[in-house]
């Protein structure tokens, strides 16, 4: 069972969009690997299979961005992000981009990384991008390892009859050590969510048959602490026992994981939020860049909404409103907050506004909503996946449905047994959708969907807290939708090759950049 953080993998990363498979995940693996290669990055050729999600989308996503930026160290949300490839020669950096296949490839994410460092020192990393900015290094020179972000590593490439010592010392300052033996001697590695003692790194150095030490930073919160729970139903549970609401169950659990106060995390996730609220901000005002395929219209049809234009209008029509400014935003290369994805930044931005500017609701309860729309994505991401390139945009503007639901419920009064109720609800009206990107572009039809989920959680709510009885609860609900995504076909998962994708009317679309 993987450990699932809701600041890390859920309601995150801050990013530039407009995807968090295709920009936070890519940055994420590159900064890893830029500190493992250690020094200055000096040359990269970054491999995608020519049938891979990435060798579609990686440019009309901003991935080549995102890997330059992550080699070159700069943070993500940098304000010249967009300039990263330009800017890469100048600081002494060769990168290429190449579609071919390489025999690691064994995810729609899949890029092989061939990395070359300032002293001649050379490292080939496969990593998966696997959803919402998560990230896997599957590989390192040959060796397997798996490498996620949240904890401090250290490799050690030596001699066999070296391991021994070198494990003895790697567990002298890490959590946890392994053994992994090749052709060429054996790969020792410690992890810790605290950073190792340098006199260790010293020795290891200096020690008789090692050859190589390296060694990364996470790129994301440690995981300091345990798990209270494990599944979506265990949090349920946890919930109903303790008395919390699902917005606390959420919080408890999540400081437990990080090691943290409630206090720290509560305030980790206030910052979140500020970035939510920026986006629709930026995504109603004259300032916004231009996007790839569409035309600024949230700030008319907001226009329209409050001189009284539309036919039915109120806060369902405003979350829909503000959604659809945050996909905007997104699109333009604003920083938005992956919730639980790049593709789906929208939905919880338009919720969380409506919540503080329409319904009155305190900061401290909308908050708290966050971390119950943050529990259900949680309870969702330990099952399954937040990568519509393997199960379809369900998993994605769909499932961030669902975490808005279960965000109103709890701002509504609602019990953690309501709010997994509105959630549930949402993803099975919403089953089997497809990704199905006009031009590899994370406009069309994302933006508007964003705009229908965000409706679509108040009134999901509203039906719960009404007194509509479900009868299938979300854990099942998770395990079906997962289920169904998997058997999507290829086409229909991010790869515009099916869908609207193909529509005559969508390839006669012109880039406005």
């Amino acid at each position: 069972m993987k450990r699932v953080s809701i600041l890390n993998n859920v309601v995150g990363p801050v990013m530039r969009g407009p995807s968090s498979s295709h920009t936070a995940g890519p940055w994420r693996i590159a900064r890893t690997a830029a500190d493992l290669l250690g020094g200055h990055v000096r040359s990269a050729t970054i491999a995608f299979h020519p049938s891979s999600s990435l060798a579609v989308c990686y440019h009309d996503q901003r991935s080549d961005l995102a890997f330059a930026s992550g080699l070159l160290r700069r943070s993500l949300t940098d304000s010249d992000f967009g300039d990263a490839l330009r800017l890469a020669p100048g600081e002494g950096l060769d990168i290429r981009f190449e579609a071919r296949p390489f025999p690691e490839a064994d995810h729609p994410n899949s890029a092989l990384l061939e990395l070359t460092g300032e002293r001649g020192g050379k490292i080939v990393l496969h990593s998966r991008s696997t959803g919402g900015g998560s990230f896997e290094i599957a590989s390192l020179d040959g060796y397997p390892v798996r490498i996620t972000g949240e904890s401090f590593e250290v490799l050690v490439q030596c001699d066999g009859d070296a391991a021994p010592a070198v494990l003895e010392l790697l567990e002298r300052s890490m959590a946890s050590s392994s053994r992994t033996d090749g052709p060429e001697g054996a790969l020792c590695r410690g992890s810790s969510a605290t950073p190792p003692s340098e006199a260790m790194v010293r020795s290891l150095r200096s020690h008789e048959g090692v050859r190589r030490v390296l060694r990364s930073d996470p790129v994301m919160f440690p995981l300091k602490g345990r798990a209270i729970c494990r599944s979506m139903d265990e949090l349920a549970a946890f919930a109903y026992a303790e008395g919390l609401s699902l917005g606390r169950a959420g919080l408890a659990c999540e400081a437990a994981l990080l090691g943290m106060s409630e206090d720290e995390t509560m305030r980790a996730m206030d910052g979140y939020l500020d970035v939510m609220l920026g986006s629709v901000a930026l995504g109603l005002s004259d300032d916004l860049p231009p996007m790839r395929l569409l035309r600024p219209m949230a700030a008319s049809i907001h226009e329209a909404e409050r001189s009284g234009r539309l036919f039915t209008g109120g806060p369902h029509a405003r979350a829909a409103i503000r959604a659809l400014a945050a996909m905007h935003a997104s699109s333009a290369g604003g920083a938005v907050c992956a919730a639980p994805t790049g593709g789906s930044a929208g939905v919880l931005p338009g919720v969380a506004a409506t919540l503080l500017e329409d319904m009155g609701r305190s900061r401290e309860e909308v908050l708290l909503a966050l971390w119950a729309a943050g529990a259900v994505g949680w309870g969702h991401d330990t099952e399954s996946t937040f990568a519509a390139e393997v199960a379809g945009c369900q998993v994605e503007i769909g499932m961030a449905g669902a975490m808005g639901a279960a965000a109103v419920t709890e701002a509504g009064g609602g019990t953690a047994g309501q709010a997994c109720d509105a959630a549930a609800i949402v993803l099975q009206n919403v089953m089997g959708s497809v990704c199905d990107l006009v031009q590899g572009v994370v406009e069309v039809p994302c933006h508007s969907r964003n705009a229908a989920l965000a409706s679509q959680a108040l009134l999901c709510a509203d039906l719960i807290l009404g007194g509509f009885e479900n009868p299938v609860p979300l854990g099942e609900t998770i395990q079906a939708v997962d289920s169904v995504g998997r058997m999507l076909p290829e086409e229909l998962r991010c790869t515009s090759r099916g869908g609207l994708a193909l529509c005559p009317s969508a390839l006669r679309m012109k880039k406005l950049q």
